[in-house]
């Protein structure tokens, strides 16, 4: 019996009419990152701070695009206050440039709530137009008109509050 192996190597696959307008190949590579760790913001600072939450992927094209995928774990404890709070999460680089405040990020607001939380969904797409290693964060920022507010991320490491970053290589 005779038993060969075999591989089929290619520089790219293309469907019968050609790539769609716009991109949309096929996935090259996947890297995915979960954070544990509780990090915690006081309510004071327009500046957007890690949550911890990151993931670095190399880019095979300079052509490609990154699909970003994941949700942040995410906490709010006014205690006792009552003041407007309005807190931001966004995607950004690995300097902490927000990469698009438009659909990257998601601002709340809440008047006299005390204590809320949720799991913020991650949903962007990035051109990076590199082929050097590439670092994503999360990042948050906060502001209350109220005393002792802190926003968090993984409250206290549970498996309930962990965030996940999933980062995909699309093909142009």
């Amino acid at each position: 019996e005779l038993i060969m192996s075999s591989q089929l190597r290619v520089d790219k696959i293309l469907p019968v009419d050609g790539a769609p307008t716009g991109g949309g190949g096929g996935i090259i590579q996947v890297v995915h990152a979960t954070a544990t760790s509780e990090v915690t913001q006081g309510f004071s600072s327009d500046d957007f701070v890690t949550t911890g939450l990151e993931a670095t992927i190399t880019p095979k094209f300079t052509t490609s695009k990154i699909l970003i995928t994941g949700y942040l774990s995410w906490y709010i404890d006014q205690g006792s206050n009552t003041g407007n709070v309005e807190w931001n999460f966004a995607v950004c680089n690995s300097s902490g440039t927000v990469l698009d405040g438009t659909t990257a990020s998601i601002r709340g607001y809440r008047r006299t709530t005390r204590v809320e939380g949720g799991k913020h969904p991650i949903n962007f797409i990035h051109s990076p137009n590199t082929t050097s290693a590439y670092t994503y964060q999360m990042r948050m920022n906060a502001k209350t008109s109220a005393n002792s507010c802190n926003l968090q991320c993984q409250v206290n490491g549970t498996a309930n509050n962990i965030s996940r970053l999933t980062l995909m290589e699309v093909s142009a």
